[in-house]
């Protein structure tokens, strides 16, 4: 007898309370790829015997329905097993407790891990914010991280004896040693970006107050070993994926970047390998001796960036102290001089910002900067940061509905802000951030790149639909929505097939068609920009052999 594991990473509900699930995502996360590594490596080892065979099945839920009937049955046909709910950021815990609810149910065992575990474990004595449902239920929490702390838990799950709660949340692991995280390609290539994410490291010696890694994943860095990272990335590349993500909160503080990136430039020049990196850093990477060279040499062409606020008093509030507002120039500067894309994210709603000031900020960004590419999210009290722990001893009001923990909801009684003001300032701060106009700029000035033009395309094509279209940011759009009415949030009604279809048809061909109409602006507006470059291009070859004749007449008369 066995034991069978299925994976699944929630997904969490829209506002008209449906599991958000799209045929083309725009990518898959971390956290359960490296908890079937660890699975597969387990199994490998013999952990709960060498005639107890341990297999796993694994689903993002963003991908579309979990076959749940399915799980159920091979789980049972194993003899043993139990449902891994990973990677719950607060945001999907709802979602999560409903699947642990549907699943235990059957009486399947349920374990739950993730951010929003961590952060609550971290912060607070008891099990607040939603842990005691889950252990109500007869669910069991992974506190911490998996590598290194799988064998106990498995172990007991064969032994039909799951504790309540496993916690390793201060017993940091050694990433050195351990499995790297495994993919399914075909998964990968279904995203709408074909992007793996592979952390080099974790955690993040930076405390910022709205960030919650300092206490889920520490302030001492966790590093892989820079050749393994080569080789995994040469790996899924020989396998047709062409993008990756180091995922690393902050690649730039990672006291072997170097190694990384001098080992990923030894395996492209051997092997001839072609793929894009795209990286995490903050806003005085750029200073770091060599480490733009390096990071390009290595294949980096993308690099997100943690701008915040160019609002010197709320990012020193923020605890984000190395940050430093008269740096962006040269900061951005930096990164273009050598043919890398930026894309900056910018937080509105810091204690203090009114309305007004918001504006006046978001205003100054696309006036100061209108080639850069910026991402914008309201500031979120995430479980397990500075900022929430604050707010809950202070007393301040917090919705307790962490579905809305999405970054794109005001969660929190705020000193100058209301509930609304989110509603207010959309309409009003998505037309300028993400015009047609700006996106026009933002084109030329990849395409004028004279290290390494590029279009920004992608970037400009994910955020205008995503904001202008979905609504809802970058990260929670896709391609192909899948809306199941069976799988509506508890305590809201079925909707009768009679309304539930026609209405969800008209709203998504509405969408489809503006997303089509914005996509072909775009298209054209990234023809014209190309057309132009090139006339400019020509016009500027056409200039110097004149000028070079010139010259030389006046060095020969000289």
């Amino acid at each position: 007898m066995g034991l069978h594991i299925a994976l699944i990473t929630p997904s969490r509900y829209d506002s008209d309370g449906y599991v958000q699930q799209w045929k083309r995502p725009v990518m898959a996360t971390q956290a359960q790829a490296a908890i079937k590594a660890l699975l597969l490596d387990c199994d490998k080892r013999n952990v709960i015997g060498d005639k107890n065979p341990i297999s796993c099945e694994d689903h993002y839920e963003i991908f579309g329905p979990v076959p749940v009937d399915g799980i159920i049955a091979r789980i049972r046909a194993a003899g043993n097993g139990a449902v891994f709910l990973t990677g719950v950021l607060s945001a999907f815990f709802p979602r999560a407790l409903d699947l642990a609810r549907i699943f235990r149910a059957h009486d399947i065992a349920v374990v739950i891990g993730g951010v929003h575990i961590n952060g609550i474990k971290a912060l607070f004595p008891d099990n607040a914010y939603g842990l005691q449902d889950a252990l109500d239920m007869g669910a069991s929490l992974f506190v911490g991280q998996a590598e290194g702390h799988l064998d106990d838990l498995l172990r007991d799950l064969d032994a039909r004896r799951l504790k309540p709660e496993y916690d390793y949340l201060r017993d940091l692991p050694d990433l050195r040693s351990v499995p790297m995280p495994a993919y399914d390609v075909d998964t990968i290539k279904r995203s709408f970006t074909g992007v793996i994410p592979i952390e080099t490291s974790r955690g993040c010696p930076f405390r910022c107050t709205f960030c919650c890694i300092p206490n889920t994943q520490g302030v001492e860095m966790q590093i892989r070993e820079p050749q393994a990272i080569a080789d995994y990335i040469l790996e899924y590349a020989n396998k047709g994926v062409k993008s990756f993500f180091l995922s690393d909160d902050n690649i730039a503080r990672n006291k072997r970047w170097e190694e990384v990136f001098d080992r990923l430039i030894e395996m492209r020049q051997k092997h001839k390998v072609r793929y894009e990196l795209i990286i995490e850093a903050d806003t005085v990477a750029y200073k770091i001796p060599r480490f733009i060279e390096k990071a390009t040499a290595a294949g980096v062409t993308d690099v997100f960036l943690g701008l915040e606020s160019i609002n010197p008093d709320t990012i020193k509030a923020a605890g984000k102290k190395h940050n430093r507002a008269a740096n962006v120039r040269d900061m951005f500067a930096a990164w273009y001089d050598a043919g890398v894309v930026t894309a900056s994210g910018f937080i509105i709603g810091f204690p203090g910002e009114t309305e007004e000031r918001i504006l006046g900020n978001v205003n100054t960004l696309v006036k100061e900067y209108p080639g850069e590419i910026f991402t914008l999210s309201v500031l979120t009290p995430l479980p397990g940061s500075v900022d929430h722990k604050r707010l809950d001893e202070q007393g301040t009001y917090m919705d307790p509905d962490l579905n809305n923990y999405d970054l794109g909801h005001f969660v929190f009684n705020h000193d100058t802000l209301d509930e609304n003001s989110v509603q207010r300032l959309t309409p009003r701060i998505v037309p300028l951030v993400y015009s047609l106009r700006r996106a026009w700029t933002i084109m030329l000035q990849g395409l004028r790149n004279p290290a390494k033009p590029v279009t920004n395309f992608s970037w400009v094509v994910g955020l205008t639909l995503g904001y202008r279209v979905g609504g809802t940011g970058m990260y929670e759009v896709g391609s192909g929505r899948y809306r199941n009415r069976h799988l509506r949030r508890p305590g809201l009604p079925r909707e009768a097939a009679l309304i539930f279809y026609p209405k969800y048809f008209l709203k998504d061909l509405w969408v489809a068609l503006r997303a089509g109409l914005y996509l072909a602006a775009l298209r054209t507006l990234l023809a014209v920009a190309r057309r132009k470059v090139d006339r400019e291009r020509k016009r500027a070859q056409d200039a110097k052999p004149a000028t070079s004749h010139a010259e030389a007449s006046v060095s020969t008369n000289i």
